[in-house]
């Protein structure tokens, strides 16, 4: 089954995590395959970071060049001009033979986006058809008109895609999803299996995944990889900003570098879980150790506060589903919103 999106980061490779993780608890033989990935060196090896991630998650046994056998290694019209379409073909239809063999279901990771290698003959239509597998449209609700996109690669799929999942729906979507919209989707040939609420741990970024982006440096070292969900700045007095600090769950602070009376009084906030101070200034070393005594991770970067907040907002924007905690949480959201026996139908086991 080839699991697709409409969007970029809607969710497909969580979902493939923890769809993959029941069904191997179920006693099925569960294989993992990614046509077209986009290649990223980790180490001295360049490697499609999703397929990695999944593959180890499931515990796949395969090659992983045999598991995402063609990946985007250069700007995307430098790749379109130099590939070799027959040859990609050829290699794609190899390696998906290979990694059938001895399997109960193959779950299909799709492109970033069902429309992407378009121009090489390689867009997710294009390879629902190679492989002659079904789809499975996953669809993040950011705003109504994703019903059109979900209409539209539904006529470019045709009887390929015969079911969608939402992802993400905000609690006061969900029953116009439900009223309007799903009726209107069954007379078009498509089936919803489910809707997934938005879920703040799923939405939020670990400390090491900020403090990378950010190219930040650790004053005080995490003691635990804390997932942050919210994000406050801390640009207004103590007593403002203690009744703020108090409503957050998880969050990280962003203030300046110097302002030591806010950073002292969010130190004292349970659910204050990262400092991220700005302008490269550090506070005074009693500042520090009072972090320190509290596991409290503090990372300093060189922008000043209004860059530092967009860049981070921007993380979240891209936040993935990795880790124990957040791969336990998605089968917990699937297990509950998802109709898992229409959707084992709709695989064919």
């Amino acid at each position: 089954m080839l699991i697709s999106s409409v969007d970029e980061y809607s969710g497909k490779s969580g979902f493939i995590m923890a769809l993959g993780s029941i069904l191997k608890d179920r006693g099925y033989r569960v294989g993992y395959f990614k046509p077209l990935g986009i290649g990223r060196f980790i180490g001295d090896k360049l490697v499609d970071e999703d397929a990695l991630a999944i593959a180890e998650t499931l515990k796949i046994d395969d090659p992983i060049d045999v598991i995402c056998p063609v990946m985007i290694d250069k700007p995307y019209i430098e790749f379109v001009i130099s590939a070799d379409p027959v040859k990609i073909v050829r290699d794609i239809s190899k390696a998906y033979e290979d990694i059938r063999q001895d399997k109960d279901v193959v779950l299909v990771e799709g492109a970033l986006h069902y429309e992407l290698g378009r121009a090489l003959g390689l867009c997710d239509v294009s390879v629902a058809s190679m492989l002659d597998i079904d789809d499975l449209m996953i669809v993040k609700f950011t705003e109504d008109s994703v019903i059109d996109r979900l209409l539209s690669a539904k006529s470019q799929f045709g009887e390929k895609l015969k079911a969608a999942i939402f992802n993400q729906v905000s609690g006061y979507k969900r029953s116009y999803l439900e009223s309007l919209a799903k009726s209107l989707l069954a007379k078009n040939g498509l089936d919803v299996l489910g809707m997934i609420p938005k879920d703040s741990l799923l939405a939020g970024v670990f400390v090491s995944e900020i403090a990378s982006a950010l190219g930040g440096r650790y004053l005080v070292e995490p003691e635990k990889d804390y997932i942050i969900e919210q994000l406050l700045v801390g640009a207004m007095s103590p007593q403002s900003a203690l009744g703020y600090f108090r409503k957050t769950k998880n969050c990280a602070v962003i203030t300046g570098g110097d302002r030591s009376d806010l950073i002292m009084l969010a130190l004292e906030i349970p659910n204050v879980k990262c400092l991220i101070l700005t302008g490269n200034l550090e506070p005074p070393s009693i500042v520090v150790g009072k972090a320190e005594e509290k596991g409290i991770p503090m990372i300093v970067v060189a922008e000043d506060t209004l860059t530092t907040v967009e860049k981070t907002q921007s993380i979240f924007r891209k936040a993935r589903i990795r880790g124990k905690e957040k791969i336990e949480r998605m089968r917990e959201l699937i297990e509950m919103f998802v109709n898992l026996d229409k959707l084992i139908e709709y695989i064919g086991l």
